[in-house]
């Protein structure tokens, strides 16, 4: 077998392995390899007369270059050999489509060029029409004869235009006879309401000047609770006023009265004191006043003490400081007296403050008095307001009564009911309606746009069921069936691709619009697809395909997934063309990154990548090798000592089983043999 061989080094597809009684029949006539022996005369050829490394393919004639000059008779039977030979391997080329059992070798390649790939789903199915219509014959006029037909098959139509008529002589009498019987009827209704209207207009007449003059007191009873009303509001107003003028005393009184408080308590010492020397001095006073009767001056003793008038009893001495403490607090509390003031109000001196909080009071109390009369003057006017509010009541209940009086309301409900039977009697009866919808339904036209692919309908014969077909050819629909293992993944609003023998090669873009929810009896889904493109070879009935685009990536590099190998290192790479042709074309590796793929293709990129390299189609060395035996083959080994021979494919053919070039519209695969 071949070994896999490096990055960047130019390779050819290798030959067949040979066995070791192959091997021995080539060492008979070639040397194998440098320093082999071919005879007893062979020499080993210098290092300069070796073949070149590059090619991968053995060069019996580069490798014999240096070791003919020296085996000049050799090489003149070696030459013969190798023409025979080259006659021998021409006849077989040529020979390969005649031959049944052919030995040979095929490369396939392809040529790299920016496309896309598609993630698709294939499937067939037949084209219908989108849209489709029955123009058919209702119940009601089954039993009519057609009187004209107005299109044919094939004929192209609006929605609305006319396809058949019926004919209509009975039913136009009946609807006379109808209409009739609707008039009359109508016409009585109309003129009982008439009447009813009349006698309400006159009692309303009435009761319409009668509410004029209960208005009139109304209107006069709202005046006097207005007025009632105002003089509330004044009367409030004052007493608010009042009330403004009491708080306003009641504050001044409750602070110039709390400031003489103050002062009050400030002389109280003085005010105690005077109090306790008056008080002294009543009880020296009375102690001198028990005694003053019995009091002898002559007898008295002038010797005793010293602080003592002469002549003058204690209870007297007692007395006469009394009175001097006395005076002397009076004095004091006097002095107090004038020094207190109220300086913020102006006033100076006790008896001023004194007269000051008298005077607030009596403000406050003639304030209070006011606030009550404005009080009084309240309570009256609310009653007032109240009295007229009864006014006002009266004359409004009187002006009901007037207004929901009830000989105008019977009056007003005979109008009702009058008016109800006369749009009772308006309402078409339903045998007259029935009768006008048979008539309509006698016409029979077009349910949508599109052309007539079938009618049934014929002057003088009776329609039952569908008269016509319609279909829209324009708006066309692959009904599919979709095998459950594909099911997973589609959704709708893809888009496809519909192809089929009617349209060649063009490919007509569309839309899957439905899948079914349910398997059907083979386990499949039915599902549509709605034609979106030109479709003008596209006819209803025939079989289509229609690809399912899952997803596509533009702009890239496609080739067969075998392209692809692995190297040693886990890396990707692909086998570039290097030079030869058919079976002696040589490759290089190249390492790329691969992307998106399907079932056949995969997209690569890499910075070594060309557009218009060519790729070998399949990574393995292996592939393309056939071999056979054949009395050619025995003739070719007894010729040259070969175990095979390798021929050139050159028609171009893919061996079975390998994909067709353009699977997964990946881009075209050129064969290069």
């Amino acid at each position: 077998m071949f070994n896999p061989f490096q990055k960047d080094k130019a390779v050819q597809p290798q030959a067949p392995e040979q066995t070791p009684a192959d091997t021995a029949s080539a060492g008979e006539n070639l040397p194998e390899e440098p320093g082999e022996e071919y005879d007893a005369g062979y020499e080993e050829p210098e290092a300069e007369e070796q073949a070149p490394a590059a090619p991968a393919r053995r060069n019996p004639l580069a490798r014999l270059g240096g070791w003919a000059g020296r085996h000049k008779k050799l090489c003149v039977v070696l030459g013969i050999v190798v023409v025979v030979a080259a006659v021998a391997g021409w006849r077989m080329t040529h020979a390969v489509p005649a031959m049944a059992e052919t030995e040979y070798q095929y490369v396939r390649t392809t040529t790299l060029t920016k496309g896309s790939l598609n993630d698709s789903v294939t499937v067939s199915g037949t084209v219908v029409s989108g849209d489709e219509a029955d123009v058919t014959v209702s119940d009601s006029v089954k039993t009519y004869k057609v009187a004209t037909v107005e299109a044919e098959v094939g004929d192209t139509v609006q929605e609305g235009d006319v396809i058949a008529t019926l004919d209509t002589t009975d039913l136009l009498k009946q609807i006379e006879d109808a209409q009739q019987s609707y008039n009359d009827t109508l016409q009585s209704a109309q003129t009982s309401y008439d009447r009813a209207v009349d006698d309400y207009n006159t009692s309303v007449v009435q009761h319409d000047n009668n509410l004029i003059d209960l208005q009139a007191k109304i209107d006069q009873a709202d005046q006097d609770l207005a007025d009632a009303e105002e003089s509330l509001n004044d009367a409030k107003s004052s007493r608010d006023s009042a009330k403004n003028t009491y708080d306003a005393a009641v504050n001044d009184y409750n602070s110039i009265s709390a400031e003489f408080q103050t002062i009050k308590a400030q002389i109280s010492t003085y005010t105690d004191a005077y109090n306790r020397a008056s008080d002294a001095l009543n009880a020296a006073l009375t102690a001198w006043n028990a005694v003053k009767d019995s009091y002898d001056p002559e007898s008295s003793d002038t010797t005793g003490d010293s602080s003592q008038s002469a002549g003058n009893p204690p209870e007297y001495e007692a007395y006469v400081k009394a009175q001097e403490a006395a005076q002397q607090a009076e004095t004091d509390l006097l002095n107090a007296q004038n020094n207190c003031s109220i300086t913020s109000r102006g006033l100076y001196g006790y008896t001023a403050i004194e007269q000051a909080v008298s005077a607030a009071e009596q403000t406050k109390n003639s304030a209070e008095t006011a606030y009550n009369q404005a009080e009084t003057q309240v309570s009256t006017a609310e009653s007032q307001v109240e009295a007229a509010e009864q006014q006002v009541k009266s004359a409004h209940d009187a002006y009901d009564n007037e207004k929901n009086y009830s000989t105008i309301k019977t009056k007003a409900q005979t109008v009702e009911d009058a008016k109800t039977k006369l749009e009772q009697a308006k309402r078409i009866p339903d045998t007259l309606e029935s009768l006008q919808d048979a008539l309509e339904e006698c016409t029979l036209t077009a349910t949508m746009s599109g052309t007539i692919t079938a009618l049934d309908a014929t002057v003088g014969s009776v329609c039952a069921g569908t008269v016509a077909t319609i279909q829209d050819t324009e708006a066309l629909v692959v009904e599919v069936t979709i095998p459950a293992d594909d099911v997973p993944g589609l959704e709708t609003g893809m888009s496809c691709l519909i192809t089929s023998d009617a349209t060649g090669d063009t490919e007509i873009n569309g839309t899957l619009t439905q899948i079914d929810p349910v398997a059907n009896e083979q386990g499949s889904f039915g599902a549509k697809v709605r034609v979106t493109g030109e479709a003008a070879d596209l006819l209803i009935g025939i079989q289509a395909q229609v690809e399912i685009i899952k997803s596509q990536v533009n702009d890239v590099y496609v080739v067969p997934i075998d392209a692809v190998g692995t190297a040693e290192d886990g890396t990707s790479y692909v086998l570039r063309k290097t030079g030869g042709e058919g079976v002696d074309m040589t490759f290089e590796e190249v390492t790329v990154t691969t992307g998106d793929s399907n079932d056949y293709y995969t997209t690569i990129s890499g910075t070594g990548l060309q557009e218009g390299d060519v790729i070998r189609s399949s990574a393995d060395l292996t592939q393309g090798i056939v071999t056979t035996t054949d009395h050619m083959e025995q003739m070719m080994n007894s010729m040259n000592g070969s175990g095979s021979v390798e021929i050139a494919v050159t028609d171009g053919a893919a061996p079975a089983g390998d994909p067709p070039a353009d699977m997964g519209r990946g881009g075209g695969m050129a064969g290069g043999m």
